[in-house]
């Protein structure tokens, strides 16, 4: 009798545990594809961790649905998407939403930071833990910042071999239209263009140069068209960002919410690495290749920096005028890379 009753026991602790779990369904996308590091990342580690942690520690099921390369939302529409709720979680390269995440575009608007993508990343974390009007600028687009990522160092592909600014000028760069400024001031030409058309750009003879990591020039086949790299000292940027929408959020339990933090927190540090690698990788496979590979010299830096001394001073000044603390954060900004070992190659004024 009594063994019955241990039995009917253990039956109705099955169909209560098995009530308690619950099936949740996440739509999951941006406007790049997968062969990108940050959104790899995410289609594979994050989804995977995200899935089993949540079974494992909590018996609730979560499916992902994956929407990469612009099928919901393109490189410059993934906030909107996530504000909406066409996207759970969206991620973004943030130069594209200067109207909506021009706050958190803080590293671009100091030229030539560090370009070790695992030492941004640290910068990275400590920023969103610390400046809470980082995680406040997003609140009116109804998204969560999950967590911001870095990216590889920027450098120049060229058609021509140079290794001092002066070489630059009435040359032809493509670039993303936010990076303008740093060659305006050289006299030289920004000719804004996506990654995907920097190859025939360089053919074709539109452009004399290529703004991105030195990995592009397998990635994109930039090798075949351009025979120099300058390792300009741009640096790594933390410009590609994670948003959850809000409203989503705080539907799901706050044991589920946890383990996503975490993992999203994980994967920003695994991209880091992942980037830092690839520099390292990008550079001997170019040498390989026969490509030139130039490291542009302090003193030139230096030069380069001056021409652009202002430049963080405006972006801090507008952000401001807009009734968000720009110059609060780039400042905190550039203590915090002080702080983890990092000097600016000039002290910027604001």
């Amino acid at each position: 009798m009594k063994f019955k009753r241990l039995l009917t026991l253990a039956a109705l602790a099955a169909v209560v545990c098995s009530a308690c779990a619950a099936n949740f369904t996440l739509r999951m996308g941006g406007g790049h594809p997968t062969g990108l590091t940050y959104v790899g990342v995410y289609d594979t580690y994050f989804a995977t961790e995200v899935t089993k942690r949540v079974k494992e520690t909590t018996g609730h099921d979560i499916r992902f649905i994956k929407a990469w390369g612009g099928s919901v939302a393109k490189v410059d529409g993934v906030i909107e998407a996530v504000q909406k709720g066409a996207l759970d979680i969206g991620l973004s390269p943030i130069g594209f939403e200067q109207s909506r995440a021009g706050l958190l575009n803080y590293s671009a608007y100091v030229p030539f930071t560090s370009p070790d993508p695992v030492l941004q990343q640290k910068v990275s974390n400590r920023m969103i833990r610390e400046v809470p009007a980082l995680q406040a600028s997003m609140k009116p687009y109804n998204s969560h910042l999950l967590g911001a990522m870095t990216s590889e160092a920027y450098g120049l592909t060229t058609k021509f071999d140079w290794n001092g600014i002066a070489a630059l000028k009435g040359k032809r760069i493509a670039l993303a239209g936010t990076n303008a400024p740093l060659f305006i001031a050289l006299g030289a030409v920004p000719v804004t263009l996506g990654i995907g058309e920097h190859y025939q750009a360089l053919r074709n003879g539109l452009a004399d140069g290529s703004l991105f990591y030195i990995s592009g020039l397998e990635a994109f086949k930039l090798r075949e068209v351009a025979k120099v790299f300058n390792k300009t000292g741009f640096g790594s940027l933390s410009t590609l960002a994670a948003f959850m929408n809000l409203d989503r959020r705080r539907k799901l339990p706050a044991e589920v919410v946890a383990i996503i933090d975490q993992v999203a927190e994980e994967s920003a540090l695994r991209v880091a690495e992942i980037s830092k690698q690839r520099d390292i990788d990008g550079q001997a496979h170019a040498e390989a290749a026969g490509i030139k590979v130039n490291t542009l010299p302090e003193a030139e830096k230096k030069r380069w920096a001056e021409l652009l001394k202002d430049l963080p001073g405006k972006a801090a000044k507008e952000l401001d005028g807009k009734g968000q603390p720009g110059t609060e954060v780039l400042k905190t900004y550039i203590r915090f890379m002080n702080e983890a070992g990092y000097k600016f190659p000039i002290d910027y004024p604001f």
